[in-house]
């Protein structure tokens, strides 16, 4: 009897560990996919303005795609932050618990 109190709980943490296991790797296709068909209609998009691959001014202009994606999501965040602490100021909440999840919303969003 003692041995299966013992055995029972390591069985479920395998079979958890093997979930998040398989949930992260999910997770890491999904993004590779995306990446991808990101990659595919980047290419789509120079090419319908006339650069031919191969060539140095394709490579320019799939760079500036990048850039320009990477601009617009920095640009995001920060009105998304912005946005938090603004609220955060007016929001009116007093006391210790209000001020630490204020604080947590602002961490969550601001990093």
């Amino acid at each position: 009897m003692n041995k299966i109190l013992i055995l029972l709980p390591m069985l479920l943490l395998m079979g958890c560990a093997d979930y998040l296991a398989e949930r992260d790797r999910q997770k890491v296709e999904r993004e590779r996919m995306s990446q991808e068909l990101q990659m595919k209609n980047d290419k789509k998009t120079c090419e319908y303005y006339g650069f031919k691959k191969g060539t140095s001014q394709f490579s320019n202009c799939l760079m500036q795609i990048d850039i320009a994606r990477k601009e617009n999501i920095r640009t995001r965040k920060m009105l998304e932050c912005e946005a938090v602490r603004r609220d955060n100021a007016n929001s009116g909440v007093t006391g210790f618990w209000g001020g630490v999840l204020m604080g947590a919303r602002e961490n969550l969003v601001c990093d």
